[in-house]
């Protein structure tokens, strides 16, 4: 499991409220949230639980740092636990960061592949009103992840103490956005040969030979691509930084030679997907062009809002000026023609002030009717609109291993790797389509479907025929005995063509149709002999 920290930089965005409301919106999911949980407040419900927080946070003004901890823990794939291993587990990690007592608010999120938990903790004491930060947060939280993954059976992983901050950086910015990035592609592609140079002109040389150059910027050193994408050298490689590199090269020199243009054999960076197993070079190309599009309507649009408001104020202006010079005529005391004046001020600041106000809001919206998407973020969208070319690309990143949890069908070999588009509520970054069927909530990843724990039996029925649509009339079974007996039950009580792979789940089957077909005879015979014995009646009178 990963447990991490998410920093709250700027103190604007530090709102207990508004991050709870963010956690516990189901965004037109239906199995978005799971268990919400409220600790040490006086209350159990939702909305004042949040009112008591931020009175509390309020009553605490002489701290400067955030008063919020957003504290999120994430599962492997495909491990799901039960609410009470999550309550316990969200207990120690605060236990552990010293906020046993504070109050808290602990939301679980079902709409990605990885089940996890948003904790929103008060670091402000509910009694002593004194905040409490963590002292080396990450060490602590890194030494009970690997406590609770040996405790609870999990797959073990990479921690925060096992890796430095750039291959965090590295990880963080991939795992998101699904591009190579420059920090990456330079510490696997030419770092060693970067330590080796001597002077500063062998570096500017060698730099340029992969397409890149560094350039002073503050009190550091970047490294700057040809595309314009920068990054702190010190980043990529502590001995990188500028106070190691001029102890080392001396003075900071800058490049001698002329920069010459990039040959066609050189080597430089390319903003391009992760992923190599798939040729997606068609779609990304697509994806690229789209982007620009939006870019440029996007530039075009603020171009015309800024006219506009330009053309207002200058109309403004001079409305304005030609009420002065108005006021500047009229036959009156001094006294008057100040009271004019202030009059015509105060109206043009007011109108400019709307004209600004209404700028502003127009821009806002602009930026998120038509917003620029990472490669990812982008393939979700196409997936979710259908685009099965889209779909296989996400699906293509997945790295599922044989260790899978949870209630699911499967069979072999795929039919049809293609999902429901009629009810499809989302689609996550590894291709897992989630979408319902009746009331019941389904995952699809191409080789699986899992049914949500919380599935009726009324709709099992359906889930089978979606996996016989899918995977052919020969079906595996994986999950609870509870749910495997269930959908034996719906396949054999709804008259489904289907076997099992599982011995014991297809004799369980047989034993079932015997009992359905003697019922079914004894049904059968006792009403033969009912309208029997009623015939006979109608015969004797």
């Amino acid at each position: 499991m990963i447990a991490k920290i998410i920093p709250i930089k700027s103190l604007r965005k530090s709102n207990f409220s508004v991050l709870v409301k963010y956690l516990t919106d189901p965004q037109g999911k239906n199995e978005r949230i799971g268990l919400v949980s409220i600790t040490n407040c006086y209350t159990d419900e939702l909305t004042p639980a949040m009112l008591e927080i931020q009175n509390t946070q309020e009553m605490n003004r002489r701290t400067k740092s955030d008063k919020t901890c957003h504290l999120v823990l994430s599962f492997p794939e495909g491990e799901r636990l039960s609410n009470a291993q999550l309550s316990e587990i969200e207990e120690r990690f605060c236990e552990a960061l010293g906020f046993r007592e504070h109050q808290r608010i602990s939301v679980v999120h079902d709409d990605t592949d990885h089940q996890h938990i948003h904790i929103a903790i008060n670091k402000i004491h509910p009694r002593k009103l004194t905040i409490h930060n963590p002292y080396y947060d990450y060490k602590k939280v890194a030494t009970l992840c690997e406590q609770i993954e040996q405790e609870y059976g999990l797959t073990q992983v990479n921690h925060e103490t096992q890796l430095d901050k750039s291959s965090r950086i590295i990880r963080d910015i991939e795992a998101k956005a699904g591009i190579e990035s420059l920090l990456g592609w330079i510490r696997r592609e030419c770092l060693d040969d970067i330590k080796r140079a001597d002077t500063w002109q062998v570096l500017h040389q060698l730099l340029q030979n992969n397409g890149l150059a560094i350039k002073e910027r503050g009190n550091g050193l970047v490294f700057v691509s040809s595309h314009g994408v920068a990054v702190k050298a010190s980043y990529v490689d502590r001995s990188l930084s500028k106070p190691n590199l001029v102890k080392r090269l001396g003075a900071f020199e800058a490049a001698t030679h002329t920069v010459q243009t990039m040959s066609a054999q050189s080597k430089q960076y390319q903003p391009k997907p992760l992923q190599n197993n798939i040729d997606i070079s068609r779609l990304f190309e697509h994806y690229q062009q789209q982007q620009a599009a939006v870019a440029s309507w996007r530039k075009e649009q603020w171009l015309n809002l800024r006219e506009q408001r330009d053309r207002l104020i200058e109309r403004v202006k001079k409305d304005a000026k030609r009420k002065r010079s108005i006021i500047k005529q009229v036959q009156a005391g001094q006294l008057v023609k100040k009271t004019l004046y202030a009059t015509v001020s105060g109206q043009f600041k007011a109108t400019l002030d709307e004209i600004k106000h209404e700028y502003r809001a127009a821009y806002a919206q602009l930026k998120t009717s038509q917003r620029r998407m990472a490669w990812l973020d982008w393939l979700t969208v196409e997936a979710k609109n259908g685009n099965a070319e889209a779909l296989s690309a996400l699906r293509a990143r997945s790295k599922k291993d044989g260790r899978i949890q949870g209630n699911h069908l499967s069979g072999y070999p795929n039919k049809n790797n293609h999902s429901r588009n009629d009810t499809v509520e989302a689609v996550t970054k590894d291709g897992t389509v989630c979408y319902r069927i009746g009331n019941t909530a389904i995952r699809d990843d191409g080789k699986r479907l899992f049914v949500s724990p919380s599935a009726l039996n009324d709709s099992l029925a359906d889930v089978l025929q979606v996996a016989i649509d899918k995977y052919g009339n020969h079906l595996s079974v994986n999950g609870s005995d509870d749910f495997k007996k269930s959908i034996v039950q719906a396949a054999v009580q709804n008259s489904l063509p289907v076997t099992f792979d599982d011995k014991a789940l297809e004799h369980y089957r047989q034993q079932l149709l015997k009992q359905q077909t003697v019922s079914q005879t004894q049904r059968f015979t006792e009403i033969q002999a009912k309208a029997n014995t009623t015939k006979a009646r109608r015969n004797s009178l």
